[in-house]
């Protein structure tokens, strides 16, 4: 009977993050596909700043103006990459988004009673994260920390295999061959006509295609996050709570295993009601930078040195930010 009702709270968790996350994929592989299609790179490379410190806050502030969850940042950050947006730039974007913009805000604010002072670490912690990890890859070219598409070279940037003989002439949204194309280049487009509704076609042809690339990974992350619910003993984590050493390292392995999303995660972190503040901070503050749905997604776009910055660089952060926090508060809820 046990195993039943462990079996059924599986199934339910998988299918709440799927359906939670769902949206918030669509939205960023909608958003993914109109950089493509309507963001020339030429523009992109003369609009940036070009100093590696001032590319990377150039980033942070797109993250604060961008309401996207972490769901679908992943191929947005891997489009503007392509695009010419300094590698910085683009992962400190990724990484800040989710959490710095003005609805995880707004929902950190409402989860905690109006109380600031949660949102206000929470984007400290995660802005420091992500300006490490920019400023880090700032100094290096973004084609050596994206995985190339083995065997798939579009005769051009939109992905479009043409064939010999065809008339039209396009110039590339990404480099022929180049490692920031997506699942796009391998399906197929009908008779894209030029001008504004080939455009259109092609931001959502891209943007099925992400959607495509990324919808099986969160799937199989949501049944970790799910599995790790249903079947890790509550006494486990609740033993958590009265010891801060046990309590900030705990959450921060829970959100991970969780895989909430950040527009969400604030009512989860706020229900842990006699945690310390500092382990719930780690948790709002880390979950949106890491979860197991993430590492999957990160394996799929970016070099393993990159992926490792990924998940070491905002955990040491997190980790330090939020004992330091802790023993300045006495452990305090």
């Amino acid at each position: 009977m046990n195993a039943l009702h462990n079996l059924d709270l599986f199934a339910q968790a998988t299918l709440s993050i799927v359906f939670e996350a769902i949206p918030f994929l669509l939205l960023g592989s909608i958003a993914s596909g109109l950089v493509e299609a309507y963001v020339p790179r030429d523009k992109v490379e003369r609009f940036l700043p070009k100093g590696r410190l001032t590319a990377t806050l150039f980033g942070l502030a797109l993250g604060a103006a961008t309401p996207c969850c972490e769901c679908g940042v992943v191929f947005l950050a891997r489009r503007l990459l392509g695009k010419g947006v300094p590698a910085g730039a683009a992962l400190a974007f990724m990484l800040a988004a989710p959490v710095v913009n003005p609805v995880s805000v707004l929902a950190t604010l409402v989860a905690f009673q109006g109380n600031p002072a949660m949102a206000i670490w929470r984007c400290l912690l995660v802005s420091a994260a992500a300006l490490a990890v920019g400023y880090w890859a700032g100094g290096r070219p973004a084609g050596s920390l994206v995985l190339p598409l083995a065997g798939r070279e579009p005769a051009c940037g939109c992905g479009h295999d043409h064939g010999p003989g065809h008339g039209r002439q396009h110039a590339p949204a990404t480099a022929p061959g180049s490692p920031f194309g997506s699942l796009a280049d391998a399906l197929p487009v009908s008779a894209l006509r030029p001008g504004r509704r080939g455009q259109a076609a092609s931001a959502m042809h891209h943007a099925m295609a992400d959607f495509l690339d990324m919808a099986m990974v969160l799937v199989i992350g949501s049944m970790a996050a799910a599995a790790f619910k249903a079947f890790v003993p509550a006494p486990v984590v609740m033993a958590m709570e009265n010891d801060l050493a046990l309590a900030i390292p705990g959450m921060m392995a829970l959100a991970v295993a969780l895989s909430l999303c950040s527009q969400a995660d604030a009512f989860v972190a706020a229900s842990f009601s006699t945690f310390p503040q500092a382990a719930k901070l780690a948790f709002l503050a880390l979950g949106p930078m890491l979860d197991l749905k993430l590492l999957l997604m990160w394996r799929q776009v970016f070099t393993p040195r990159l992926v490792r910055v990924l998940v070491f660089a905002p955990a040491a952060v997190v980790f330090a930010g939020c004992v330091i926090l802790g023993v300045i508060q006495g452990g305090a809820s």
